[in-house]
Protein backbone atom coordinates (compact mmCIF):
# COMPACT_ATOMS: atom_id res chain seq x y z
CA UNK A 1 0.00 0.00 0.00
CA UNK A 2 1.38 3.36 -0.81
CA UNK A 3 1.06 6.16 2.47
CA UNK A 4 0.22 9.79 1.28
CA UNK A 5 3.13 12.05 2.34
CA UNK A 6 2.56 15.29 2.19
CA UNK A 7 0.75 18.46 3.94
CA UNK A 8 -2.62 17.93 1.57
CA UNK A 9 -4.13 14.65 2.59
CA UNK A 10 -6.70 13.74 0.58
CA UNK A 11 -9.89 11.25 1.26
CA UNK A 12 -12.17 9.99 -1.28
CA UNK A 13 -11.29 8.66 -4.89
CA UNK A 14 -9.90 10.44 -8.01
CA UNK A 15 -9.89 8.44 -11.19
CA UNK A 16 -8.61 4.92 -10.40
CA UNK A 17 -7.23 5.55 -7.68
CA UNK A 18 -8.70 5.79 -3.94
CA UNK A 19 -7.34 7.75 -0.93
CA UNK A 20 -8.15 6.92 2.55
CA UNK A 21 -7.30 6.48 6.27
CA UNK A 22 -6.08 3.93 8.39
CA UNK A 23 -4.40 3.07 11.45
CA UNK A 24 -1.28 3.57 9.51
CA UNK A 25 -1.91 6.96 8.44
CA UNK A 26 -3.13 8.40 5.48
CA UNK A 27 -3.19 5.34 2.73
CA UNK A 28 -3.86 5.46 -1.33
CA UNK A 29 -4.69 2.14 -3.36
CA UNK A 30 -5.26 1.82 -7.12
CA UNK A 31 -9.02 0.68 -8.08
CA UNK A 32 -9.79 -2.49 -10.18
CA UNK A 33 -9.53 -5.96 -10.33
CA UNK A 34 -11.36 -9.10 -11.28
CA UNK A 35 -14.84 -8.80 -11.46
CA UNK A 36 -16.81 -10.69 -8.79
CA UNK A 37 -18.57 -12.83 -11.61
CA UNK A 38 -15.28 -13.78 -13.66
CA UNK A 39 -13.95 -15.00 -10.44
CA UNK A 40 -17.26 -16.97 -9.30
CA UNK A 41 -17.41 -18.80 -12.48
CA UNK A 42 -14.05 -18.86 -14.68
CA UNK A 43 -12.17 -22.21 -14.01
CA UNK A 44 -9.22 -20.29 -13.69
CA UNK A 45 -10.27 -19.18 -10.58
CA UNK A 46 -10.68 -22.31 -8.86
CA UNK A 47 -8.09 -21.89 -6.39
CA UNK A 48 -9.69 -18.56 -5.74
CA UNK A 49 -12.85 -19.70 -4.53
CA UNK A 50 -10.97 -22.63 -2.36
CA UNK A 51 -9.26 -19.99 -0.72
CA UNK A 52 -11.71 -17.79 -0.07
CA UNK A 53 -14.47 -20.53 1.22
CA UNK A 54 -11.49 -21.47 4.06
CA UNK A 55 -10.67 -18.25 4.79
CA UNK A 56 -14.62 -17.38 5.13
CA UNK A 57 -14.90 -20.21 7.53
CA UNK A 58 -12.03 -19.44 9.80
CA UNK A 59 -13.19 -15.92 10.25
CA UNK A 60 -17.02 -17.83 11.40
CA UNK A 61 -15.25 -19.42 13.81
CA UNK A 62 -12.86 -16.85 14.84
CA UNK A 63 -16.10 -15.08 15.51
CA UNK A 64 -17.48 -17.92 17.13
CA UNK A 65 -14.77 -17.84 19.91
CA UNK A 66 -14.97 -14.48 20.10
CA UNK A 67 -18.84 -14.27 20.92
CA UNK A 68 -17.68 -17.28 23.67
CA UNK A 69 -15.77 -14.94 25.57
CA UNK A 70 -16.87 -11.82 24.69
CA UNK A 71 -17.12 -10.38 28.57
CA UNK A 72 -13.39 -11.42 28.47
CA UNK A 73 -12.63 -9.36 25.42
CA UNK A 74 -14.37 -5.89 26.75
CA UNK A 75 -11.60 -4.57 28.27
CA UNK A 76 -8.85 -5.20 25.79
CA UNK A 77 -7.20 -2.29 23.58
CA UNK A 78 -5.91 -4.68 20.40
CA UNK A 79 -7.40 -3.44 17.14
CA UNK A 80 -5.88 -6.24 15.29
CA UNK A 81 -6.62 -9.23 17.19
CA UNK A 82 -9.86 -9.90 14.76
CA UNK A 83 -7.09 -10.42 11.76
CA UNK A 84 -4.78 -12.12 14.08
CA UNK A 85 -7.08 -14.80 15.09
CA UNK A 86 -8.29 -15.46 11.91
CA UNK A 87 -4.84 -15.96 10.62
CA UNK A 88 -4.32 -18.64 13.37
CA UNK A 89 -7.70 -20.06 12.27
CA UNK A 90 -6.63 -20.19 8.78
CA UNK A 91 -3.49 -22.29 9.74
CA UNK A 92 -5.95 -24.41 12.21
CA UNK A 93 -8.06 -25.33 8.50
CA UNK A 94 -4.96 -25.99 6.97
CA UNK A 95 -3.98 -28.78 9.10
CA UNK A 96 -6.77 -30.50 7.83
CA UNK A 97 -5.53 -33.43 6.72
CA UNK A 98 -9.16 -35.22 6.08
CA UNK A 99 -11.55 -33.27 3.93
CA UNK A 100 -10.08 -31.55 0.34
CA UNK A 101 -8.62 -28.21 -0.09
CA UNK A 102 -11.51 -26.11 -0.17
CA UNK A 103 -13.81 -28.00 2.13
CA UNK A 104 -11.41 -28.14 4.74
CA UNK A 105 -12.48 -27.14 8.23
CA UNK A 106 -11.64 -26.06 12.04
CA UNK A 107 -13.00 -29.35 13.23
CA UNK A 108 -10.91 -31.37 11.10
CA UNK A 109 -8.29 -29.20 11.71
CA UNK A 110 -5.58 -28.41 14.54
CA UNK A 111 -7.42 -26.61 17.37
CA UNK A 112 -4.06 -26.96 19.26
CA UNK A 113 -2.51 -24.09 17.29
CA UNK A 114 -4.70 -21.91 18.93
CA UNK A 115 -2.94 -22.51 22.32
CA UNK A 116 -0.87 -19.77 23.89
CA UNK A 117 -2.83 -17.14 21.13
CA UNK A 118 -2.62 -13.71 23.13
CA UNK A 119 -6.39 -12.15 22.44
CA UNK A 120 -4.50 -8.41 23.73
CA UNK A 121 -1.18 -8.33 22.26
CA UNK A 122 -0.43 -5.13 24.39
CA UNK A 123 -1.05 -6.76 27.38
CA UNK A 124 0.37 -10.38 27.06
CA UNK A 125 0.16 -13.11 29.62
CA UNK A 126 3.67 -14.61 28.89
CA UNK A 127 5.65 -10.89 29.64
CA UNK A 128 3.71 -10.12 32.51
CA UNK A 129 3.07 -12.81 35.01
CA UNK A 130 5.98 -14.99 35.33
CA UNK A 131 5.00 -17.59 37.77
CA UNK A 132 5.00 -21.27 36.76
CA UNK A 133 0.88 -22.08 36.09
CA UNK A 134 -0.73 -25.36 35.09
CA UNK A 135 -3.69 -25.33 33.47
CA UNK A 136 -5.80 -28.77 33.05
CA UNK A 137 -9.00 -29.14 31.31
CA UNK A 138 -11.25 -32.53 31.90
CA UNK A 139 -13.62 -32.97 29.33
CA UNK A 140 -15.69 -35.68 30.77
CA UNK A 141 -16.71 -33.18 34.02
CA UNK A 142 -16.20 -29.93 32.45
CA UNK A 143 -13.84 -28.88 34.86
CA UNK A 144 -11.34 -25.93 34.74
CA UNK A 145 -8.09 -26.08 36.43
CA UNK A 146 -5.35 -23.70 36.67
CA UNK A 147 -2.42 -24.76 39.33
CA UNK A 148 -0.44 -21.82 40.75
CA UNK A 149 1.72 -22.33 43.45
CA UNK A 150 2.65 -19.82 45.48
CA UNK A 151 4.34 -16.63 44.83
CA UNK A 152 5.51 -13.37 45.68
CA UNK A 153 3.81 -11.08 43.34
CA UNK A 154 6.41 -8.46 43.62
CA UNK A 155 8.95 -10.71 41.61
CA UNK A 156 6.73 -12.66 39.26
CA UNK A 157 3.94 -10.19 38.39
CA UNK A 158 5.33 -7.05 36.19
CA UNK A 159 3.01 -4.31 37.13
CA UNK A 160 2.94 -1.15 36.25
CA UNK A 161 4.30 1.54 38.98
CA UNK A 162 1.98 2.20 42.01
CA UNK A 163 -0.27 -0.86 41.48
CA UNK A 164 -1.41 -2.19 44.59
CA UNK A 165 -3.78 -5.18 43.53
CA UNK A 166 -4.13 -7.68 40.65
CA UNK A 167 -6.86 -10.29 39.43
CA UNK A 168 -6.46 -13.09 37.72
CA UNK A 169 -9.22 -14.53 35.45
CA UNK A 170 -9.28 -17.94 33.92
CA UNK A 171 -11.76 -19.01 31.57
CA UNK A 172 -12.74 -22.14 29.73
CA UNK A 173 -15.21 -22.67 26.84
CA UNK A 174 -16.56 -25.75 24.80
CA UNK A 175 -17.65 -24.42 21.58
CA UNK A 176 -19.64 -26.66 19.01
Amino acid sequence: MAQQDGFILIKGTLGKLNFYKSKDGHMVRQKGGVSAERIASDPSFQRTRENGAEFGRAGKAGKLLRNAIRSLLLNTADGRMVSRLTREMIKVIQADSTNPRGLRNVIDGEAELLQNFEFNINGKLSTTLFAPFTPAIDRVTGQLDVNIPSFIPGNMIAAPAGTTHYKLISAGVEIN
